[in-house]
């Protein structure tokens, strides 16, 4: 896949954008539950392109630092930051990670989706259920009855798009919570990314 960083960059990039320790380790997780799940996709037959959604993971919080003091949407300053850098593939997806259009019903898994989907399962840095990452949402950014509404909304859809993910899966969405065992987040990562390169598949969704 053209203009996409590998992972050693993608983590240096991190460090180079001064992106603070707890919003890296949240990162990391969400790159985690997200390949995780493309991985298993790939499996069973889904065009899923497991490392953009690897370095995706890693990259949608690159600029919420920033965003934290200016009040700007990190998703769209992020996706600005990318295409800078010359990795137009990722700004796309880290610019739908807040706010994310589902494909249909039949429709294969997206990238974006799966992203978005991680980062709504990771709680700081806890892997939580959808439930408890609402709750969380709904306690920091639902003070306003507009707000609440959208964080409803949202709901609604990742509930939706869980249901389209796990569908095509062995398992359901409670076995993502396994992955807090998981400490070397980063040696995990790149194992899976080797796996995936053995997986049999039609054409090359890596």
């Amino acid at each position: 896949m053209e203009h996409l960083p590998e992972l050693d960059q993608a983590y240096a990039l991190l460090a180079r954008e001064g992106v603070p320790p707890h919003i890296v380790r949240h990162c990391e997780k969400v790159a985690l539950v997200g390949t995780f799940l493309a991985l298993e996709l790939l499996r069973v037959g889904e065009p899923v392109p497991v490392k953009l959604v690897a370095v995706g993971g890693l990259l949608h919080d690159l600029t919420k630092h920033h965003s934290i003091k200016s009040g700007e949407n990190h998703a769209q300053s992020a996706r600005r930051r990318l295409l800078e850098l010359g990795y137009p593939e990722v700004a796309e997806v880290v610019g739908n990670h807040i706010f994310l259009k589902p494909g249909p019903p039949g429709a294969p898994i997206r990238a974006d989706e799966l992203v978005y989907y991680a980062d709504k399962r990771v709680r700081h840095e806890e892997i939580v259920t959808l439930k408890e990452r609402f709750i969380d949402l709904r306690e920091r950014y639902g003070r306003r009855p507009a707000s609440w509404v959208r964080i409803w909304h949202l709901e609604e859809l990742t509930k939706l798009l869980e249901r389209r993910i796990f569908k095509r899966l062995p398992f359901g969405p409670e076995r993502v919570l396994e992955l807090n065992r998981v400490e070397d987040i980063k040696g995990c990562l790149i194992a899976w990314l080797s796996s995936a390169e053995e997986i049999p598949r039609k054409g090359k969704f890596l």
